[in-house]
């Protein structure tokens, strides 16, 4: 071993570990680097409709999708921009990311055949509620 080598290894090793540290300490819960991401939703029934929410902060009514495809299955999609401060351009380091951006959808699959002609949806404080009327038997 030539002199000063090992001094030099020890000084890496040291480096490393405070990076590894400072990595682990920090929380990216949710981070994903590809795929969608599944909103938090509620779903409510009472006699005669069943009552969607779905928590969509950030996002505008016209970048959301709401489909039936049949009359016992909804469809929710769109694309979530990543949150950003206000009049802060160029690169942000990231010390936590927990809120889900990107491609989202949402499948949801109803016990009972919904009326697909008269489904109401709307978007209020970062919720999309959807409205839909249950078909009553003849």
């Amino acid at each position: 071993m030539k002199f000063g080598e090992r001094e030099e290894i020890d000084d890496w090793s040291g480096r490393i570990h405070d990076i590894m540290d400072e990595m682990l300490s920090r929380s990216f819960v949710g981070f994903r680097d590809q795929g969608c991401w599944q909103p938090a939703t509620n779903v409510y029934e009472t006699r005669d409709r069943y009552y969607i929410c779905v928590e969509l902060a950030g996002m505008d009514a016209d970048a959301i999708d709401v489909e039936c495809v049949d009359n016992r299955h909804v469809k929710i999609r769109g694309v979530r921009d990543q949150p950003r401060p206000a009049g802060v351009p160029g690169p942000l380091s990231v010390h936590a990311l927990e809120i889900d951006e990107g491609a989202f959808r949402r499948e949801i699959d109803l016990p009972d055949p919904i009326d697909i002609d008269h489904i109401e949806a709307g978007h209020s404080k970062g919720y999309l509620w959807i409205t839909i009327p249950k078909i009553t038997p003849r």
